[in-house]
């Protein structure tokens, strides 16, 4: 049988440590709010963890970009050349269908971006929320929830915003670090193998830029008249045929980087696609996946005794 005169002492310190710690979350929850979060490691740790996430991926649009751009570039590319008449050709143009799979994943990745800096904006906000709740829920519990008279209605209520303060407060970024963390160390070999392979199309993409037709050397007007007329005309001449010679060599370097890309596209796609699972693997199935199981186990804690 328990004893009255030790019951009560205790009884009287859970109140004062409930309600100390209901003051201390209030206080905090309103600081977060007010914009003072530094301190607080429940928000700062999960926003430096979205902030590299959001920047993870803001590298891999970038690449994406530089591909896009590169392949859109080539496909304007003409080749011609003029002896009589004039004639020119885009060899490129085959690249289009690449083009067009690159920039839809690469507006894929910019949502996982997008995805990762509202993470990083929010964060500090709804954990400061959920300690407010959770303060203000602990002060109704050992305060308001010890009168007889408001008992049944003000501890059901203080008990749901416990548990509300507990998840938003607490579980939330908690869960949300550890998710991205485990992600991390599970994945960090298929993200370095996808980030080397899109950065070795995006070095094709921008050696094929910088494939231009080579402009013919220009000759001075005193060598011309050095040379005399029919130096001028052999020139020309000469430099007719080169031209139309030219027009099929460079044709052929640029089907050749063209046929490159063509078979890079499979690489580009399982690349990309790769990261994006990666990214929505440690932003929202392993969060998700966690937070249902913490919160599972916090209603098995919080559920009365009779009711388990």
């Amino acid at each position: 049988m328990t004893d009255p005169s030790r019951e009560l002492p205790r009884k009287r310190a859970r109140t004062a440590l409930g309600v100390a710690a209901g003051l201390l979350f209030l206080l905090t929850g309103a600081l977060g709010l007010s914009g003072r979060s530094d301190w607080n490691p429940l928000a700062t740790v999960p926003e430096q963890t979205a902030e590299t996430i959001a920047a993870s991926a803001v590298t891999v649009y970038v690449s994406l970009r530089a591909i896009n751009a590169a392949l859109s570039t080539a496909q304007e590319i003409e080749v011609g050349a003029s002896v009589v008449g004039q004639a020119s050709l885009q060899p490129l143009k085959v690249l289009e269908p690449v083009d067009d799979t690159v920039e839809r994943v690469a507006d894929a990745v910019f949502l996982v971006a997008a995805g990762a800096a509202l993470a990083a904006v929010g964060l500090a906000p709804v954990v400061s929320i959920g300690l407010v709740v959770l303060g203000a829920a602990l002060l109704g519990r050992f305060s308001l929830g010890r009168s007889p008279v408001l008992s049944r209605t003000v501890k059901p209520l203080c008990d749901k915003g416990i548990a509300l303060g507990i998840a938003v407060g607490f579980a939330i970024p908690s869960v949300f670090v550890l998710a991205v963390w485990v992600g991390e160390q599970a994945t960090a070999a298929q993200m370095s193998a996808a980030m080397a392979e899109l950065d070795a199309v995006a070095q094709e993409a921008n050696f094929l830029i910088g494939a231009e037709v080579d402009e013919a050397e220009a000759v001075s007007p005193a060598e011309e008249g050095d040379a005399g007329v029919l130096g001028w005309l052999s020139s020309r001449i000469s430099e007719a045929g080169d031209s139309v010679s030219g027009v099929f060599e460079q044709s052929g370097r640029y089907l050749d980087a063209a046929q490159v890309f063509v078979e890079e596209a499979d690489t580009i796609l399982r690349s990309s696609l790769t990261i994006i699972g990666i990214f929505t693997l440690r932003m929202l199935v392993l969060p998700v996946f966690l937070l249902w199981g913490a919160l599972s186990l916090l209603r098995t804690v919080l559920r009365p005794a009779g009711a388990r």
